[in-house]
């Protein structure tokens, strides 16, 4: 039972990447969604029934290429033309990007702990520059420096972070 609790609630946290998966193949968004909620339907009648899920955002993919198939061959005229061949290559595509979702998830956190260890400038720094989204003349007329002071600043923040980021990733093994 508690197994299934657990899958329910990676299906739901996996919702976004499975709709988009579905929705990028079928187009409409009323399909797309019925697709979808075919999809959660045969996830829950296979936990009920006591399926081995290992892997449940493949399993979900899968399900609803399948139900893509149908769409397809029901609906000659599809809006996306295409065959068994381009879902399986987007298949591909997006168990490539659940893999690597782990690292990016861990490298935004350790982005975020750098940040948070620089001093207190160079923090409203990079706030004026990507939360603010101000130009570098802007930044730097606020900052009373120079553009050109200004953008070598922020080269210098952003390797710096990287650095640090990758620094922290390695120490946690996740290197790529």
């Amino acid at each position: 039972m508690e197994r299934q609790q657990e899958l329910m609630a990676e299906f739901v946290a996996g919702r976004h990447n499975l709709f988009a998966f579905i929705q990028g193949l079928v187009r409409n968004p009323h399909d797309s969604e019925d697709i979808f909620q075919e999809v959660w339907v045969r996830f829950s009648r296979a936990l009920a029934e006591g399926v081995e899920i290992l892997d449940q955002a493949k399993w979900c993919r899968g399900t609803a290429r399948n139900l893509i198939l149908h769409f397809w061959r029901d609906r000659r005229k599809a809006a996306v033309p295409a065959d068994e061949q381009l879902l399986d290559l987007v298949e591909l595509a997006f168990a490539e990007q659940s893999a690597n979702q782990d690292y990016w998830r861990a490298r935004q956190e350790a982005l975020a702990e750098c940040i948070q260890e620089l001093p207190e400038r160079s923090q409203g720094l990079l706030r004026l520059k990507y939360e603010d989204g101000l130009p570098a003349h802007e930044v730097a007329g606020k900052l009373r420096q120079t553009s050109a002071a200004v953008l070598m600043a922020l080269s210098r923040l952003r390797r710096a972070l990287r650095e640090c980021a990758e620094k922290k990733l390695r120490l946690q093994g996740l290197s790529q």
